[in-house]
């Protein structure tokens, strides 16, 4: 896993993926803990580690590690490090 990817290691710990698992890997078709209830707290998770608020129309396009990623981007998260705690 790449060290420096925050948002790779908060979805590996939250779906209890193995550490060797690759971003492009992570999609909600994928991960069979990936239900609504997940998604909800997920949401919860990603708002209160990186500070930002999602929109309606944004969660409901929060389904892979790509598509947070960018959402987060959009946000003027950088992912490259630590979040802030």
């Amino acid at each position: 896993m790449q060290n420096n990817d925050s948002l790779l290691q908060l979805l590996v710990d939250f779906f209890d993926l193995c550490t060797d698992t690759r971003p492009e890997d992570i999609a909600q078709p994928a991960i069979a803990a990936w239900d609504s209830l997940a998604s909800v707290q997920l949401v919860a998770e990603l708002q209160s580690m990186y500070h930002v608020d999602f929109e309606l129309e944004e969660i409901e396009t929060l389904r892979s590690y790509e598509q947070i990623r960018n959402a987060l981007s959009k946000k003027g998260v950088s992912l490259d490090k630590s979040p802030v705690a």
